[in-house]
């Protein structure tokens, strides 16, 4: 069984994987300063609770955005089940072109998220990643990595309201009713919920004219599910893209 961790600004995705099918996943905090043999006891009681054996787990495979974390949790998955996992970096095996100024600057959780959905679809794509920052990627028809754009992620800049104003409140994430809010709350929520997804409609447009063609358009991420249902675009949710790119990338590498 390959033990799949993606490490988040927030949160650190694992999933317990045969071939490329998950068959547990959970979420657990990320923490800088969570040692390894702290984060050992979690994915122990974790895996406990999922009636998995660290003893079953034979490979391991780690994409990270926080370098601190992947040090610790390399850590914690030795100690708990033996293996020393692979790590997502600019060094692994991809068969990904990489068309950028400095390819050895490309975030692992972007090359990850690539090679998962071409293994799923067919290109050109643009790939919606709605974490802590939001990013859009592109694909291009050949196959090659050209790119993309990040932006403040939906809650980020919800908490940034929140916490630089004196009267706005922290809200939820559901979509507003309509863009002309009559209150704070849905003001807040149109402006936010709303407008992240028409900026991703403009994203959208605006790099299939660059490209010369309709691209498939896949999101995952946390956020995804409460933005991609009121974008105008056809955009395909994927939430597990980037397990699925881990179990992929592990193949190619083990």
């Amino acid at each position: 069984m390959l033990l799949a961790l993606d490490i988040g600004n927030t949160h650190i995705v694992m999933g317990c994987m045969e071939g490329r099918t998950i068959r547990y996943l959970c979420r657990m905090a990320t923490n800088r300063v969570t040692t390894g043999a702290e984060y050992a006891v979690t994915m122990s009681r974790l895996l406990e609770f999922a009636h998995i054996a660290p003893d079953a787990i034979d490979g391991s495979i780690i994409s990270s955005v926080v370098p601190q974390v992947t040090r610790s949790l390399s850590a914690a998955v030795k100690m708990l089940t033996g293996v020393v996992p692979l790590v997502a970096d600019n060094t692994i095996r991809s068969d990904l072109t990489v068309q950028i100024d400095d390819p050895t600057t490309l975030g692992s959780d972007l090359l990850v998220a690539a090679v998962g959905a071409l293994d799923i679809y067919q290109p050109p794509l643009i790939i919606i990643d709605m974490g802590t920052a939001t990013t859009v990627t592109v694909v291009d028809a050949d196959g090659a990595f050209r790119g993309g754009a990040i932006i403040p992620g939906v809650q980020l800049s919800l908490s940034a309201l929140a916490s630089n104003t004196s009267l706005l409140p922290s809200i939820s994430l559901d979509a507003p009713p309509k863009a002309i809010g009559t209150n704070t709350v849905d003001c807040m929520k149109s402006g936010s919920i709303l407008g992240t997804a028409l900026l991703l409609d403009g994203m959208i447009d605006r790099m299939e004219a660059e490209l010369g063609q309709k691209a498939t358009v896949v999101a995952t991420g946390g956020l995804a599910r409460c933005i991609v249902p009121i974008c105008q675009h056809e955009i395909l949710l994927n939430e597990d893209l980037l397990l699925y790119g881990l179990a992929v990338l592990y193949e190619k590498n083990k």
